[in-house]
């Protein structure tokens, strides 16, 4: 896979713990310095920056408090200006049910097993952009 490092991104990142956000944030921005990374702690706080901001692509943690991945990523598809915003869900569970369930029934675009390099991140964000371009 070729992969563009230079894409002026805008990307928003939700995790319910700070530490994470940070490891991802930072990762992509080590990776791609010219994309820009914004981050929600959690549902709430991600609707509202997606209500108020563009974003190339989210990235979410599946399991948070107060509202998870599946319930973002569901919100995002039933909206017609979020359908084609490509989704990356990050999880500890490496499960198969899992992750067929997260693309079939809540239309991931890309789905990421913790522990993960940025690399392996980026190159999902990029694919799921791909993907959501061509459809």
């Amino acid at each position: 896979m070729n992969i563009d490092y230079s894409k002026d991104l805008r990307i928003l990142v939700v995790d319910d713990v700070q530490v994470h956000r940070f490891l991802m944030s930072s990762g992509i921005e080590r990776i791609n310095p010219f994309a820009h990374i914004e981050q929600a702690s959690g549902l709430e706080g991600a609707i509202a920056m997606l209500n108020e901001q563009h974003f190339d692509a989210v990235v979410c943690d599946w399991k948070m408090a107060g509202g998870d991945g599946n319930s973002l990523v569901k919100w995002m598809r039933s909206r017609a200006n979020f359908r084609r915003v490509p989704f990356v869900m990050i999880s500890g569970n490496a499960d198969n049910e899992d992750i067929i369930r997260a693309f079939m029934e809540f239309g991931v675009d890309a789905y990421v097993v913790k522990p993960f390099s940025a690399k392996d991140l980026y190159g999902k964000i990029i694919t799921a952009l791909g993907k959501r371009k061509n459809a």
